[in-house]
């Protein structure tokens, strides 16, 4: 247990807006995944870099950063620590996505974004993935030990990564009544969600 949880601090943020065009049309499946590995590359327009350096200004220096290896979340993590440390992770990616090749009335038609990414969770939940749930919560435990490794020498630490994993994460961390704070994290571009960091997990 940390003698003194008071002054630790969690943040948890998602990156922010990825510098791709918005995907409102119509698309087939192959488009769509073209428009995924898009985003999967893509950093930050210097438009959001302006607004989450002005965004981030109203928050304490954190004394320590962990990002995801994806563009978008590095360059989100290095204008949230101005300065402090920074590792990153490729443990904290996202939980991998693609829309399969396959016969069928739906995968062969035209959707908008939309759609195509409620197809995506919906497949993901029924282990239709690349990576299975089962994988995704080993992998937010494996994140849940190195964030505990952390606090020893850190108590302001900001994890920054993408929406799927961060929620898993945040639900396991209450689950093992590692953090207090709200039930689930912001899912808003580059919006940080605080929490206090209670203890390490139990062995």
């Amino acid at each position: 247990m940390i003698n003194d949880v008071r002054d630790t601090r969690l943040w948890i943020i998602r990156h922010g807006r990825p510098d791709v065009p918005a995907n409102r049309r119509r698309v087939s499946r192959e488009q769509f995944n073209r428009y995924l590995e898009a985003y999967d590359s893509a950093g930050l327009s210097p438009i959001e870099r302006d607004r989450l350096g002005a965004l981030y200004e109203q928050y304490r220096k954190p004394d320590l950063v962990l990002t995801s290896d994806l563009p978008r979340a590095y360059e989100t993590a290095r204008l949230f620590a101005r300065g402090a440390p920074i590792e990153v992770h490729a443990l904290l990616r996202e939980v991998p996505v693609l829309i399969p090749d396959g016969p069928g009335w739906f995968l062969s038609n035209h959707w908008p974004g939309e759609v195509w990414w409620s197809y995506l969770r919906l497949a993901w939940f029924r282990g239709h993935q690349a990576e299975v749930p089962a994988a995704s919560y080993r992998r937010a435990n494996t994140a849940i030990q190195l964030l505990a490794d952390k606090f020893h020498p850190y108590r302001q630490i900001a994890v920054v990564s993408h929406s799927g994993f961060l929620l898993i994460l945040i639900h396991h961390l209450h689950r093992q009544r590692q953090i207090a704070g709200p039930r689930w994290p912001s899912i808003d571009f580059g919006r940080p969600t605080p929490y206090q960091w209670l203890r390490k997990p139990e062995t």
